[in-house]
C-alpha cells in the first residue's frame, strides 16, 4: 500500500514538471550556471582587495633606451664557460695540430716538401703543391749548376778545401734530391698518418681527454724563429767572409736549408707520435686497477689497447717511410760535422794567432751549429718516440698482475704478450736503429776519423 502511494506522488510530480516545460537536466544546467556566476563574483572581489596592495609598473616608451645593468663577474664566467663547452676541431685546417704548426707547414709547402691538401676534413695529395715540387727541382739544379763552376774556377789555398766544399754541394744535391722525389712517390702513405693522427685525437676527446697543442704551439713558434736566426747569421757571415753576393750565397744555402726542413719535418711527425704515446701511456696508468678496494675506470683496457695498436701501425708506417732518409741524413751530417771540426781546428793550430781568419772560422761554426743540432733532434726524437711507445707493454704487464692478483680465475696475461714483443724502432735503412745510443756511437766514431785526419797534414 506504502509503496503504491510514493509511486503516485513520484508520477504526479514527473506530469507537473512535463506541464511546466521543466525537466531534471534543466534544473541541472541552471543550478550550475549559479554556481559559475557565484565564483566570478567571488573573484572580482578578492582581486578588489588585493590590487592595491601591488602598485602599478610604469611601462617605458619604445623610443626611450632601457639601461640592462652589466656585471663584469658574471659575464665573464659565461664567457669562460662557454669556451670550455666549446667543441675542439681535430680534423680539418681548422684543426688544433694544424692551426699550431700552420707557419711551418706554409714554408715547407713553399720548399716542395708538402704537396698536401684538405678536402673536407681529410688530409689528401694535391697536384698544385705538387707543382711547388717540380720547380724546386729544377731551381736547385739550376743552382748547383752555377755553384759548381764558381767552386771550380777559384783556387783555394789548400787542395783540400776545393774537394771538401765541392763534395759537400754534391751530396747535398742529391739528398735534396731524393728528398723530392720520395716526399712525391710516398704522398698518399703520409696523407694516411696524418688521418691516422687526426682520428686518434677525435677518440680521445670522446673518451673526455682532449688535446689543446698549446705546447706544440709553442715548440713551432721556438723552432721557427731559431732557425730562422741560424741561417740569417750563417748567410751574413757568409757573405761577409767570403765576399759573395746575396744571390750567390743564397743559392749556395737552399740545398742546405731544403735538407734541415726535411729533416725537422721527420722531427715533427715523430714528436707528434710520441706525445700520443705519452698521453695514452698516461691514460693507462691512471687507470690500472686498485690493489685494495674498488676503482671505476673511464676507459677499459680494451679500448687503451686499440689505441695503442693504431698508433703503432702509425709509428711503424712512418719509419718505413723515412727508413733511407734517415740514413742519408745521418751520414750527410756526420761528413759535414767532421769536415768542419778539421778545417776549424786546422785553421787555429796552423795559422798564427794574428792571421787568423775570423771571419771564416765564424761561418764555419755556424754551419757547425746548425748541423749539430739536426743531428740531435733526429736522435732525441727517435729515442724519445721509441721510449714512449714501448712503455705501454710494462703498464699492460702491470695491469695484469693486478687483475690477477685479486681476481686469479681471469687469465688475461696472454692478451700482453704480443706488446712485450712488438716493438717500435726506427732503422736507417736496416742497418741500425736510431736513438741516443747510436749517437754515442757516432760521436766516437767522428772523434777517431777526426784525429786521423789531423795526424796527416794538408797538402798545397
Amino acid at each position: 500500500m506504502r509503496l503504491d502511494f510514493d509511486a503516485s506522488i513520484f508520477s504526479q510530480n514527473f506530469l507537473r514538471r512535463n506541464a511546466r516545460g521543466d525537466s531534471p537536466q534543466l534544473e541541472i544546467s541552471q543550478r550550475n550556471s549559479n554556481n559559475s556566476i557565484t565564483r566570478k563574483m567571488n573573484f572580482s572581489k578578492l582581486m578588489e582587495k588585493e590590487l592595491p596592495r601591488y602598485p602599478r609598473k610604469e611601462v617605458l616608451p619604445l623610443s626611450k633606451t632601457r639601461v640592462k645593468p652589466f656585471d663584469v663577474e658574471s659575464t665573464l664566467a659565461e664567457v669562460t664557460e662557454a669556451r670550455k663547452c666549446h667543441a675542439r676541431k681535430y680534423h680539418g685546417p681548422d684543426s688544433v695540430l694544424y692551426s699550431a704548426i700552420y707557419p711551418i707547414v706554409s714554408i715547407m709547402k713553399a720548399l716542395g716538401l708538402a704537396p698536401y691538401d684538405f678536402t673536407g676534413d681529410q688530409l689528401v695529395p694535391s697536384n698544385f703543391y705538387l707543382l711547388f715540387s717540380f720547380v724546386c727541382m729544377a731551381i736547385y739544379s739550376y743552382c748547383i749548376r752555377n755553384v759548381c763552376i764558381r767552386f771550380l774556377a777559384v783556387k783555394r789555398e789548400k787542395m783540400i778545401l776545393n774537394v771538401v766544399e765541392t763534395a759537400k754541394v754534391l751530396v747535398n744535391y742529391l739528398i735534396a734530391m731524393y728528398d723530392l722525389i720520395s716526399v712525391i712517390f710516398a704522398r698518399k702513405a703520409f696523407c694516411r698518418i696524418w688521418n691516422a693522427l687526426q682520428d686518434f685525437d677525435e677518440r680521445l676527446s670522446q673518451l673526455g681527454y682532449p688535446r689543446k697543442e698549446v705546447k706544440t704551439r709553442i715548440a713551432a713558434w721556438v723552432l721557427l724563429i731559431v732557425q730562422i736566426v741560424v741561417w740569417t747569421v750563417i748567410n751574413q757571415s757568409g757573405m761577409f767572409a767570403f765576399n759573395e753576393s746575396w744571390l750567390f750565397n743564397m743559392s749556395y744555402m737552399c740545398l742546405y736549408v731544403t735538407n734541415a726542413s726535411s729533416v725537422y719535418k721527420f722531427f715533427g711527425m715523430a714528436s707528434f707520435l710520441g706525445q700520443r704515446f705519452h698521453q695514452l701511456n698516461q691514460i693507462a696508468r691512471d687507470n690500472l686497477p686498485s690493489r685494495v678496494g674498488y676503482k671505476s675506470t673511464s676507459v677499459s683496457r680494451k679500448t687503451i689497447q686499440e689505441l695503442h695498436d693504431e698508433l703503432m701501425v702509425s709509428g711503424e708506417s712512418l719509419g718505413s717511410l723515412y727508413s733511407w732518409s734517415l740514413f742519408f741524413w745521418l751520414g750527410n751530417l756526420s761528413v759535414h760535422i767532421i769536415s768542419n771540426l778539421y778545417l776549424i781546428i786546422d785553421w787555429i793550430i796552423v795559422t798564427n794567432a794574428y792571421s787568423l781568419p775570423w771571419p771564416v772560422i765564424f761561418n764555419t761554426s755556424s754551419w757547425l751549429s746548425g748541423y749539430m743540432g739536426q743531428l740531435l733532434a733526429l736522435h732525441l726524437v727517435c729515442d724519445y718516440t721509441i721510449t714512449e711507445a714501448n712503455f705501454m707493454a710494462v703498464t699492460l704487464v702491470e695491469w695484469d698482475a693486478r687483475v690477477v692478483e685479486r681476481y686469479p680465475h681471469k687469465d688475461t696475461v696472454r692478451t700482453t704478450l704480443h706488446f712485450l714483443n712488438r716493438r717500435l724502432h726506427f732503422s736507417a735503412g736496416g742497418l741500425f736503429d736510431v736513438k741516443l745510443s747510436l749517437l754515442c756511437s757516432i760521436v766516437g766514431v767522428m772523434s777517431t776519423y777526426l784525429i786521423i785526419l789531423l795526424e796527416f797534414p794538408s797538402t798545397s
